[in-house]
């Protein structure tokens, strides 16, 4: 029997299966054809000093993820081109017997299946970004307290922008090219994620492009995804030729407060402000946590047939012997995700007035220093 003729055969047992025992199937095989399509990876290190100019530190990534160099410039300061060491398959990986693989920090993308082989080993497991939900069934002023959230409103309430949805391609090309693409270039530089244009027409289809007009000039516009019939999320956002200056003129915060307003007025019960990365001292996280946001880390789902999210999270071996994780664990404390739940590890951190509140709202706060090997367990 071929392999076209069994698939035929166990789809409609497949299908018959219930729910929650046909979703895990579906996740495995998913998790399976990663890892064998993963098991022999490249690597790559990052050797440099550190910016208190005295000492050095390394970064070795494991597999293609244009996310790592997030990680160079925390740990460095710049962007540093990383070495080809070879490849390297799984049991090598994690045996932790290769010479060649030793470094202060490792990362190591993960799908649902390999998460609790490296968990065991000693591996934090983390998010490669994590998401911030409003609650749209409270009123929005309540949402917007913060001093954080409420200075740049204020801002923006000067500048009395005027909105409009606009519809046309011609209007979304204008957004992408002069405002989207722009805005990313210079807050994210070579860090930036570009979402391709296909990608941004797909959920223009049905979502919303919300612009934003000062006197006769369109400066700024958010793009909204639908993704149910109560939530809504936070797609793309840009502002004109991505200038600085329109950031000093509550551009982001009028976008932010007239797309709460309009998913409200259109019965949406939760807003996604979208991504950010997972480091506790992100400066666009932090952003969205003063406008009342919870984080919760990525979960893998269906959208349209199709599973997405098996490979949200990375693996971060960190050798916290050495003087580079400590001080990079002190300036960057990292939110790993243990048991569905994200939790802050840091070295010696003080925890951020900003992000007291999701400590209040269950987030763990972990000193690894009190830890010592527990850590590692």
């Amino acid at each position: 029997m071929g392999l076209h003729s069994l698939k035929s055969l166990l789809r409609p047992l497949h299908a018959a299966l219930p729910d929650n025992l046909r979703r895990q199937i579906d996740i495995g095989s998913v998790s399976l054809q990663d890892t064998l399509r993963n098991w022999r990876m490249p690597a790559y290190r990052v050797r440099s000093e550190l910016p208190d100019g005295k000492s050095e530190g390394s970064i070795l990534y494991l597999g293609d993820r244009p996310q790592y160099a997030s990680w160079t410039h925390k740990l460095f300061g710049h962007a540093i081109e990383p070495a080809f060491l070879g490849n390297f398959s799984l049991f090598q990986i994690l045996g932790e017997r290769t010479p060649a693989l030793a470094a202060d920090i490792t990362l190591c993308p993960l799908n649902p299946w390999t998460m609790p082989l490296f968990a065991k080993r000693g591996w934090h497991v983390m998010p490669l970004f994590v998401n911030c939900l409003i609650d749209l069934r409270k009123p929005i002023n309540e949402l917007i307290t913060s001093k954080g959230a409420n200075h740049p409103m204020r801002v923006a309430r000067r500048f009395d922008y005027r909105f409009e949805n606009k519809k046309s391609d011609q209007a979304l090309h204008e957004f992408f090219q002069q405002m989207l693409i722009p805005t990313v270039q210079n807050r994210h530089e070579e860090r930036g994620f570009f979402s391709k244009w296909e990608d941004i027409q797909h959920i223009h289809q049905n979502g919303v492009l919300i612009a934003a007009h000062l006197d006769d000039e369109w400066v700024g516009a958010i793009l909204l995804a639908i993704e149910g019939a109560n939530s809504i999320r936070i797609a793309n956002l840009g502002w004109r030729n991505g200038d600085d200056a329109w950031l000093k003129k509550g551009i982001v915060a009028a976008l932010y407060y007239r797309s709460l307003t309009w998913a409200q007025e259109n019965e949406f019960t939760e807003f996604n402000m979208g991504s950010s990365s997972a480091f506790v001292k992100d400066g666009p996280l932090n952003f969205k946590l003063k406008w009342g946001a919870t984080m919760v880390p990525p979960e893998v789902r269906f959208v349209d047939g199709q599973i997405e999210g098996s490979r949200s999270f990375v693996g971060a071996k960190l050798d916290l012997g050495s003087a580079a994780s400590q001080s990079f664990l002190a300036s960057t404390p990292l939110l790993e995700c243990t048991e569905g739940r994200l939790r802050a590890i840091s070295w010696n951190a003080e925890i951020p007035p900003q992000f007291q509140r999701q400590v209040d709202l269950g987030c763990s706060w972990v000193n690894l220093d009190e830890l010592g090997d527990k850590s590692l367990v």
